[in-house]
């Protein structure tokens, strides 16, 4: 047999069972069928094949993003939305001369999106929970425009006093029966900061929807960034009739319509499976999801291994660093969070929880649920295990998103009735130098308990979320190896590493598993597809603390190349 494509004198890290190291690769017809050595290689190559030398640099499977958001990921770039992340805006200062600097180019009642400001890492809020940008600060600089700013997790927004009044918010406005919408405790004035989708609805509907020729724009700007990260394969983790209105549209049930047109016209550049969201961001209800799952349509007839639909996302509470991650114990400053679920007590909520769960799996959805606190991932485990039991069979594989504080239990449970858990390592040292002033040093040096989860069997995938973070997945792998603080530099539950080669399994084979796909990517072997993602240093050898920096030379998707940074080194 002639292959198509041949790669030689590389280091093939084939995250097979046994994290076999090989030599050479050939694929035809966007398979694999040939790992070895490079003598075993030769018998394919022939007059028409195209020969990748590597010159020993490594190739891994193609990373799979196991949970982010696409389209809200492309919306949030530049010429979309200014860049607020750290370490573009490290202060309040220098978040509002960007505004000023939009402000001056921008036409009077144009509207102005940011996105990505950190409370933990803007250095007067790294110290106090408390302090947080608000309209008093962006008013001055923003007096024609109206101005939306989303925080680096979506669930914090902050807006000036044009959108408030456009909006017709004012402080004899009602409380939102979720979420919260601050108030000055001694005005009584709305400060512009709504936490979590129930509160931020109040202003969003008056936010302009993107065009659809916008969000296909943001697909595509998504794709992009992606591949040049290595990623062959995402899922998409909130998209349906839920999201018509959350951020400008990002979440709109449209994307599935455009994610098919992507595919048919061959400009989907990486795999993705998609959760539907089908009720309200953040306000879901029962009645939601037996109306959308009865109604909401989706495509039946495209090819499975490039797209598909086979899950329903649940949203159960917000996260810990706004105090709204619905917690066992209270937080260091009163409270333990509550749930986002419809209900008046948190039995009532618990309660409500379960029964969606138990009616998305009777339907024959894989489930992925938001949890953070501790007291909503408890629920959710015992929700899945109900749903299980009522309705045994099959192969759902829920999982838990996030599961922040999931306890040595609960992680057991997980691995017993075969549902997993998508972390985001990186997140965790975003945070973890603000988060003892929020739970506590205990129970944030806990937070992530990634070797817990591993040691327990759970199936553990790591991700981006982006756009909570940037989709660059060797940091993450140096975040989970080393845990080390974003800002301070220290370790934070160390007892709680893992191992280079571990965090490697959580970024491609575990992810396919998410999928129902591990006989078919996420590893090197003959028969799987090739994707591939080629990098420009030994990962396993390397200084962990240079992980990080590792670039990505190219990827491969099908056996055909998306990106290609290499140079012409390779040919």
């Amino acid at each position: 047999m002639e292959a198509n494509l041949a790669i030689i004198n590389a280091k093939v890290i084939t995250v097979d069972n046994d994290f076999g190291i090989k030599q050479a690769v050939a694929v035809e017809g966007g398979k694999i069928v040939a790992v070895g050595e490079n003598d075993e290689i030769k018998k394919f190559i022939g007059s028409n094949t195209k020969v990748l030398d590597l010159k020993g640099k490594p190739i891994m499977p193609g990373i799979n993003e196991a949970h982010m958001h696409g389209p809200f990921f492309g919306a949030t770039r530049p010429p979309l939305s200014i860049d607020l992340t750290y370490p573009a805006v490290k202060s309040i200062p220098e978040l509002v001369e960007a505004l000023r600097r939009e402000v001056e180019n921008a036409k009077p009642g144009e509207w102005i999106r940011g996105f990505g400001w950190d409370q933990g890492s803007l250095e007067e809020c790294k110290d106090d929970p408390t302090r947080l940008p608000r309209r008093s600060d962006i008013d001055p600089v923003s007096p024609d425009n109206p101005v939306i700013f989303t925080d680096f997790s979506g669930h914090t927004l902050l807006v000036n006093g044009k959108v408030l009044e456009m909006a017709e918010i004012t402080k004899d406005t009602p409380d939102p029966e979720s979420g919260e919408m601050e108030k000055s405790p001694t005005t009584g004035e709305p400060t512009g900061i709504f936490k979590e989708p129930g509160a931020q609805a109040m202003v969003s509907t008056v936010v302009p929807l993107l065009t659809r020729e916008e969000k296909k724009q943001a697909l595509l700007t998504a794709l992009s960034h992606l591949n040049a990260n290595g990623v062959t394969s995402f899922t998409d983790a909130a998209i349906g009739p839920g999201g018509e209105n959350f951020v400008s549209g990002v979440m709109s049930g449209q994307f599935v319509d455009i994610y098919n047109e992507l595919l048919e016209e061959g400009n989907l550049t990486a795999r993705v499976n998609v959760l539907l969201l089908m009720g309200n961001y953040g306000a879901l209800t029962l009645e939601d999801l037996r109306e959308n799952i009865e109604t909401f349509k989706v495509p039946t007839d495209m090819d499975k291994e490039w797209l598909n639909f086979p899950g329903v996302k649940i949203f159960a509470d917000g996260i810990p660093l706004t105090m709204t991650a619905w917690m066992n114990e209270d937080y260091v400053a009163g409270g333990h969070g509550t749930s986002v679920i419809p209900g008046k007590t948190d039995q009532e909520q618990r309660d409500n929880l379960i029964e969606m769960i138990t009616y998305v799996h009777s339907k024959g959805y894989q489930i992925g649920i938001h949890v953070t606190g501790d007291r909503a991932i408890d629920a959710a485990v015992d929700g899945f295990v109900k749903a299980c039991k009522e309705k045994p069979g099959g192969d759902p594989r829920h999982y838990v998103i996030h599961g922040d504080f999931i306890s040595p239990e609960k992680a057991k449970v997980l691995a017993k009735y075969n549902c997993g858990i998508a972390m985001q390592p990186f997140i965790s040292v975003m945070i973890s130098d603000f988060e003892p002033a929020v739970v506590g040093e205990e129970r944030a040096a806990y937070e992530w308990p990634t070797r817990t989860v591993l040691d327990a069997g759970v199936n553990l995938t790591s991700s981006s979320d982006a756009p909570v973070t940037y989709p660059n997945w060797r940091m993450g792998v140096q975040a989970a190896v080393l845990r080390e603080g974003l800002i301070s530099g220290k370790v934070s539950g160390p007892e709680e590493c893992i191992t280079v080669e571990e965090a490697i399994r959580t970024y491609t084979i575990n992810g396919a598993w998410q999928d129902h796909m591990e006989a078919v990517k996420g590893s090197i072997e003959v028969g799987r597809l090739a994707d591939f993602c080629i990098i420009g240093d030994d990962i396993l050898t390397v200084d962990p603390h240079k992980i990080g920096g590792i670039p990505v030379l190219m990827t491969i998707v099908g056996g055909k190349i998306v990106f290609d940074e290499s140079g012409g080194t390779f040919e």
